[in-house]
């Protein structure tokens, strides 16, 4: 499966090469990254974050407008929500093949503590991962350290392996 990814000018730089390298080491993915060629939108000065569901109807878009059928993956560094949710890491919509994943709630600065690009390497695969297992079809999982397990908060996310349960592991394979 061809995956594009679209890097937003503000995610962190330097670490795109990685980042396709991991992903390619966990999913039936050919990860291919490029600039990010859209103009977000959907920031909502009452909260100061963007709404994930309308940077995904601009992908959705961008992607019948291109004549894109691959699955697109949007990084970027704005914070992200959806209505019912205080925040989110990322978000994905199986239907349009379609996700985003925030790189703000993924760094250590964001908690006041030192910046750590192994650290935010890390999440930013496990959160990716997890999307794209979503546009795989995949249902949240009940295993904590399955990729699959829905994060709630970023301790979630770092007790998570780069691991897929034997369940979902199934539920990939048939799919390749």
């Amino acid at each position: 499966m061809e995956l594009l990814i679209f890097w937003d000018a503000g995610a962190p730089a330097g670490m795109q090469a990685s980042f396709c390298r991991e992903i390619a080491s966990l999913l039936p993915a050919k990860p291919r990254v490029c600039e990010n060629p859209l103009v977000l939108t959907g920031f909502r000065h009452s909260r100061d974050q963007t709404d994930a569901s309308t940077l995904l109807d601009s992908l959705e878009l961008f992607k019948k407008r291109a004549g894109l059928s691959v699955p697109v993956l949007l990084v970027v560094s704005v914070d992200i929500f959806r209505e019912g949710d205080e925040y989110l890491f990322g978000l994905a919509r199986f239907q349009s093949g379609t996700a985003v994943v925030s790189t703000t709630r993924l760094e250590n600065e964001h908690y006041g503590l030192p910046p750590d690009d192994h650290e935010l390497l890390d999440r930013l695969v496990k959160t990716a991962v997890h999307e794209i297992g979503h546009l795989l079809s995949l249902p949240h999982c009940r295993d904590p350290a399955c990729i699959m397990y829905n994060p709630l908060t970023l301790d979630d996310l770092t007790r998570q392996k780069r691991w897929f349960c034997p369940r979902c592991r199934e539920q990939i394979g048939s799919r390749e």
